[in-house]
């Protein structure tokens, strides 16, 4: 069954980031196609989205799939934020992919013959990783509320795959990097694969900007670049450079466990008072 749910989990990362046009938007950095310069922020956001997010996450499936649960929610928040740029948008373009992606996501947890691992697992606060969450929140709000308010707009520039706009992609991208470091930062094992999908994705954003910064969806700042590509990785990193907490030389006994000093045979008499010990009353 574990080899059932890798080829299903193969087979839907490459549904996503080929059959959706996530890598061939990404190969657009690399100025193959000029025809598309003018919408090259749009094409980056969704290529990150359904290759580095998207893809990512079923790989992280086909690569260990009894521990699927960091990918799984990490795929369930993308549902919701295309669902919620749906409406924001009052497009039902994101309504797509939010369909199709929900079921593909539950496929891995129908092989119940090996059960993976229990969901979830401890809580554990991180103050770095929130702190990150916290600085980037309002430009990450900002870059969707942005991509809301030209999906609204009629006769912006803009681009379109299967059909589908890029703006309110855009929206939903920039509503679940808000929320997946929101999530890392509590939920320690989830850190490792969200950390990689968010960050890598807000570095090629911040490329993306400073190269095509006259582009649709670009932040139109090389400041405001440099920003995301710096918190992208610090994101990306954050999972691997946590400090081991402080504690106790663990080459040292704790109290509890040192041997107790051993036992006297004998009694010794204080100066001045007689040996009153029973070997020296025989004697």
């Amino acid at each position: 069954m574990l080899t059932g749910a890798r080829i299903w989990a193969w087979f839907a990362a490459i549904f996503w980031a080929v059959g959706f046009f996530g890598i061939i938007d990404l190969t657009m950095l690399f100025a193959v196609n000029p025809a598309l310069h003018a919408v090259m922020g749009l094409e980056t956001s969704w290529g990150v989205l359904f290759t580095f997010i998207i893809g990512g996450a079923f790989v992280a499936i086909a690569a260990r799939p009894r521990q699927p649960w960091p990918a799984l929610v990490l795929l369930w928040l993308v549902v919701a934020a295309l669902l919620l740029a749906s409406v924001l948008a009052e497009d039902t373009g994101p309504l797509a992919p939010a369909v199709l992606l929900l079921p593909m996501s539950l496929v891995p947890l129908l092989s119940r013959a090996d059960r993976p691992d229990r969901a979830g697992g401890r809580l554990d606060p991180s103050g770095p990783i929130l702190a990150l969450a916290l600085l980037g929140a309002p430009g990450w709000w900002a870059y969707a509320a942005v991509a809301v308010g030209q999906s609204l707009t009629p006769g912006v520039v803009d681009d379109t795959s299967w059909g589908l706009s890029h703006w309110p992609i855009q929206a939903a991208l920039g509503m679940l990097l808000v929320v997946g470091v929101l999530v890392m930062a509590f939920w320690p094992a989830g850190r490792t694969l969200i950390g990689i999908a968010c960050g890598s994705s807000a570095v090629v954003l911040g490329v993306s900007w400073l190269l095509y910064p006259d582009s649709a969806g670009a932040a139109h700042s090389a400041g405001l670049s440099l920003a995301a590509i710096l918190w992208g990785l610090a994101v990306l990193l954050s999972p691997f450079l946590r400090r081991k907490e402080q504690g106790p030389d663990a080459r040292l006994p704790s109290p509890a466990n040192r041997p107790a000093p051993p036992a006297l045979s004998e009694s010794v008499p204080e100066p001045g008072v007689p040996d009153q010990s029973p070997a020296r009353r025989r004697g």
